[in-house]
């Protein structure tokens, strides 16, 4: 049996983007999904930096709820 996606494979595409880094461990967060002034680690309770990460846009087809 095969399956067949209409849709062909697209290649991700990455950015650079501003991210709040942990300092002690490798927990990071987009700086758009953090609503404090000056972060802790939801992991460790560290304190977060600010730092360029380049990661994966997702697309608004590629979510799937």
């Amino acid at each position: 049996m095969s399956f067949y996606n209409k849709k062909p494979p697209s290649e991700h595409v990455y950015e650079d983007t501003i991210v709040w880094q942990c300092s002690a461990c490798t927990c990071w967060s987009r700086l758009e999904f953090v609503s404090q002034a000056e972060p802790k680690c939801p992991i460790c309770s560290s304190q977060m930096h600010k730092e360029l990460k380049n990661i994966r846009v997702i697309d608004e087809d590629e979510q799937k709820y």
